[in-house]
């Protein structure tokens, strides 16, 4: 189904998201045998902070993607102020939001070019926020045997988003932050560094 010899993690947040992905990210290990995607809402032209934060405290290359970018497993990808994530094949791509958008859909493109590109490799994770957003590509990650985790809402600052897709759907994993830097690390396993 796909050409992908690491997992490609995207990890979706909203209100109080932060930081649980920034201390999730901190905790993987450089040989981490994945591509991270990070996807903070964010109301347009508000500038993103998340980079220089998961840059500050990670053993990941931070990489802030402005227009397209080659995945590669040990980096961490982060979206610049209002754009939205379709991975295409092996590339990354941002793409400016639709300024009419009212509701903010950006996990669920996400995720469903995740499911549809990378497969049984593809791991979604739900983090703190509100509305219902990645319910759908959460769906469609399951669809093709890929991993789908969601922060224990008992432990997100904002616990809708996260409830939500427990009560819609069927989660592999409901875990604390901690928890899930543990199962991505399990899960994901390790590669060789070339030096």
């Amino acid at each position: 189904m796909n050409n992908y010899n690491f997992y490609v993690i995207g990890m979706g947040a909203s209100a109080g998201g932060i930081e649980p992905l920034v201390n999730i990210v901190t905790g993987i290990p450089a040989n981490i045998n994945a591509a991270i995607i990070l996807n903070q809402h964010l109301p347009t032209g508000t500038p993103s902070n998340l980079g220089k934060l998961v840059e500050r405290n990670s053993k990941l290359k931070v990489v802030v993607v402005e227009t397209i970018e080659y995945i590669e497993p040990g980096n961490v990808y982060v979206m610049a102020s209002g754009m939205q994530f379709k991975l295409e094949g092996c590339f990354l791509q941002a793409e400016a939001r639709d300024a009419g958008e009212k509701i903010n859909h950006t996990i669920d493109k996400l995720f469903f070019s995740l499911a549809k590109v990378a497969g049984d490799k593809s791991v979604g994770v739900i983090l703190s926020g509100t509305g219902s957003d990645g319910l759908q590509g959460a769906q469609a990650i399951e669809n093709q045997k890929g991993l789908v985790i969601v922060q224990d809402p008992i432990t997100a600052e904002f616990p809708s988003l996260p409830q939500n897709l427990i009560a819609n759907d069927h989660p592999d994993y409901v875990l604390s932050p901690d928890e899930i830097n543990r199962k991505i690390c399990e899960y994901a396993g390790t590669r060789a560094l070339n030096n």
